[in-house]
C-alpha cells in the first residue's frame, strides 16, 4: 500500500486492500488493550467501502472477498467498537493536507457516501460529528458523547 499511495507505484489491488483491511481489524485491538478510550481515524468498514470504489468487482475473487469482508464487518465491529464518530468535514488535501490521498481525491463525495453506508450497516452506534469544529471542539464533543454513553470510568 505504501508503494501505491506514497511512491505512486502500482495500482490498488485485492491483495493490498485485503492486507489493509486485516490491519484495521487487528492493530486497534492490540492498542485498545492498553487504553481506556481509543480513537482511530479508520475502521475496517472504511477500508471495505474504499476498496469497493477502487477495485474492479469483475476481477477474479474480488466480489466474493468484498462480500466476505462485509460479513466480517457486520459480525465483528459490534463486538470490537462501542461507537463510530463520523466526520463529514472536507479538507483541501493539496493545501498542506494529506498528500498521500491524492489518488482518491476525486472520490471524496462518493467515498463519504460509501463509507457512511458501510459503517451504518455494521450496526455500531454512529455519532455524527458536527462539521466546522476546531480540533479542540471535536475532542470535547467526542469526549462528551463517549462519557454520556458510559464508556469512561468515573
Amino acid at each position: 500500500m505504501e508503494d501505491i499511495v506514497i511512491h505512486g507505484e502500482g495500482n490498488f489491488d485485492l491483495v493490498a486492500e485485503l492486507d489493509l483491511f486485516a490491519q484495521h481489524c487487528t492493530v486497534p485491538l492490540r492498542a485498545a488493550r492498553h487504553h481506556q478510550v481509543l480513537v482511530t481515524d479508520k475502521t475496517p468498514a472504511n477500508v471495505l467501502a474504499l476498496a469497493g470504489l477502487v477495485l474492479d468487482p469483475t476481477e477474479r475473487g474480488t466480489a466474493s472477498v468484498l462480500t466476505a469482508a462485509e460479513a466480517l464487518c457486520r459480525a465483528w465491529m459490534p463486538i470490537a467498537y462501542d461507537a463510530i464518530v463520523y466526520c463529514r468535514d472536507r479538507y483541501d488535501q493539496k493545501a498542506g493536507g494529506d498528500r498521500m490521498r491524492e489518488k482518491v481525491l476525486a472520490l471524496q463525495d462518493e467515498a463519504d457516501t460509501a463509507i457512511y453506508d458501510v459503517c451504518r450497516a455494521t450496526g455500531v452506534p454512529m455519532l455524527e460529528l458536527p462539521t466546522g469544529l476546531s480540533v479542540d471542539e471535536r475532542v470535547q464533543w467526542t469526549l462528551q458523547r463517549v462519557e454520556s454513553m458510559g464508556l469512561l470510568a468515573a
